[in-house]
């Protein structure tokens, strides 16, 4: 009852004191868009040409329909640049209402001269599309901002796994499988590829389900507070790193709505042959 109290009275201020709550929405949607689409040094992208070149990933056109923005902007992201054998991808993932804010960073850690790049796309949910492609775009990482940057637990450019000591790791059953993605779900070594990993990662942080042989994706619940389009979803993909034939991704939410805890991370061990999985939680500071 004391909740309900609390926000029975939050609401009633909000009418008194301020506009309407989708007028609130419009203002923090209009201010995500201009804080994360008009930006210096990055290149606009046609979406038609993003989703054209992408065609080629796609196995299943139906299916893709379905598809979360999450494994969209990963897809993309592979359509759009070269592959690479070793790299670290980190994606960081924000929304306000419906409408989700995805940057994609990937820094090539390997021998070839193949760039560090930044991809930024914003998706809206349209009818029977679970995330339509609205804002694409890009930019080159310049050698020294990429030293000198953090990927959540390592340095971007650290040749080991930065994934092993992040988190009080305790073991976790595989989640539940069983659907086809709209693309190749692994690639030529046998590893998952960044989408489909990050699908199966949000299927265990139960951001997304399975309904018979069908992907749905949900979607996290935005954090209270968090109106701004600012991340508070993460996936970290490490691919070849420190040797060839081992990924090792995690995937986590911070600033939960919950009273006991501020996070949730999962993580996928994945030599090619085997997958191995691992969760994590972090507490609230003085929750019991």
């Amino acid at each position: 009852m004391r909740i309900v109290a609390i926000v029975l009275g939050l609401l009633v201020a909000a009418a008194m004191a301020g506009p309407a709550p989708a007028q609130q929405t419009d203002n923090m949607l209009g201010l995500a868009y201009s804080t994360f689409l008009d930006r210096p040094g990055w290149e606009r992208f046609d979406i038609a040409k993003v989703e054209a070149d992408s065609q080629a990933k796609l196995a299943d056109a139906g299916a893709a329909g379905r598809m979360s923005p999450i494994e969209k902007a990963l897809v993309y992201v592979d359509a759009m640049e070269p592959p690479l054998g070793k790299s670290r991808t980190l994606l960081r993932y924000g929304q306000v209402g419906a409408v989700s804010f995805i940057e994609v960073d990937r820094y090539n850690l390997g021998a070839s001269e193949v760039p560090h790049v930044a991809w930024r796309f914003n998706f809206e949910p349209a009818g029977e599309v679970a995330a339509q492609l609205k804002n694409a775009l890009r930019r080159e990482i310049p050698a020294d901002e990429a030293t000198a940057t953090d990927c959540l637990i390592a340095e971007c450019l650290e040749n080991k796994a930065s994934t092993e000591g992040s988190f009080a790791w305790k073991a976790g059953e595989a989640p539940q499988g069983g659907w086809a993605p709209a693309y190749a779900k692994a690639a030529e070594s046998g590893h998952a590829v960044s989408a489909f990993a990050a699908a199966e990662m949000a299927v265990a942080l139960n951001i997304a389900g399975v309904e018979g042989d069908k992907f749905v994706w949900r979607g996290p619940e935005q954090p209270e507070g968090m109106t701004d389009g600012s991340p508070f979803l993460f996936f970290l993909d490490d691919r070849g790193i420190p040797d060839e034939g081992r990924n090792d991704a995690i995937m986590g939410m911070i600033r939960l709505n919950d009273h006991a805890l501020a996070e949730m991370w999962t993580r996928r061990m994945d030599d090619g042959a085997t997958v191995g999985w691992q969760n994590a939680v972090v507490g609230r500071s003085g929750a019991p």
